[in-house]
């Protein structure tokens, strides 16, 4: 009791020119119709300001859990398009084999899991991008990443539970291989640590046939799939000492605008990696 009299002595100032205040306010509304019309209108404008800041808010809380649903959408709509891909390329492969081959149908290699983008580098010799899906989602170490649109950016590093850690494209440790689409030159890409918009294609035979604008893919790899886009040919050289080209490759999609990420799982890879391991002794540490 002793605080709050404490308190109210503190404040009376306060307190009597808010009452005189509202009595004035009171009295001037009262005294003539036009001055009761213009409070009732300032009243309904002050009003209609708070339900109106009160529908935004509730508008963005809705926003959030509608872009969710629409990213769960994106994600079965793309293992969906994956599936009948998939299912088209082996019925031709079994239309034209002569004995055995595949069966129609077989299940899509491929699944996706849509992520958003948590944070992401771009001004360091080494960048990593961190998204917000980890093992309960699906996810596991190896996983490509690439963009909504389907180009390459990076390929998944660690995992928790909730979160995964991406090498992105831009970090000079990454390398992959990359083909020249019409022709399948290939070689490897990598970045030289510039420009975050230009990767570098080395080792491609100085015989290639290459041109600015030609479309660079995806050879396939442990993790890659073959056939996601890289970029364009912009400029390109050849090196004489080493009989080949070095091609810089405009990147398809802008890394560091990169809001929402698909992560690519391949099952099948971990086979071939666990084959190769126990016969050949090689190591790939995934």
């Amino acid at each position: 009791m002793y605080r709050l009299l404490s308190f109210l002595r503190r404040i009376h100032v306060l307190l009597i020119f808010l009452i005189l205040e509202g009595f004035a306010l009171y009295l001037y509304a009262s005294s003539t119709t036009h001055s009761r019309a213009r409070m009732l209108g300032a009243a309904d404008n002050i009003a209609r300001g708070l339900y109106g800041g009160i529908a935004s808010v509730e508008n963005f809380v809705g926003l959030v859990k509608t872009n969710r649903e629409l990213e769960g959408r994106v994600e079965a709509l793309e293992n969906e398009l994956a599936a009948y891909r998939e299912r088209h390329f082996a019925a031709q492969i079994d239309s034209i084999a002569v004995t055995g081959g595949g069966e129609a149908g077989r299940d899509f290699p491929y699944e996706y899991v849509v992520a958003r983008v948590v944070r992401n580098t771009v001004n360091k010799p080494e960048n990593y991008i961190m998204v917000d899906r980890g093992t309960r989602d699906g996810v596991e170490r190896g996983m490509a990443v690439v963009s909504l649109d389907g180009c390459m950016v990076g390929y998944v590093e660690s995992c928790s539970a909730r979160n995964s850690i991406c090498v992105s494209a831009l970090n000079k440790a990454f390398a992959t291989s990359g083909m020249i689409s019409h022709s399948g030159d290939f070689g490897s890409i990598s970045w030289p640590g510039r420009d975050i918009r230009t990767m570098r294609l080395s080792e491609v035979p100085k015989y290639a046939d290459i041109a600015r604008g030609d479309t660079i893919l995806t050879r396939g790899s442990f993790y890659f799939p073959e056939g996601i886009l890289i970029g364009t040919v912009g400029d390109f050289a050849v090196d004489e000492a080493r009989a080949s080209y070095d091609i810089d490759v405009e990147l398809g999609t802008n890394i560091a605008a990169l809001k929402v990420v698909m992560l690519v799982k391949n099952p099948a890879v971990y086979e071939r990696i666990k084959l190769e391991e126990e016969v050949l002794g090689i190591n790939y540490e995934l």
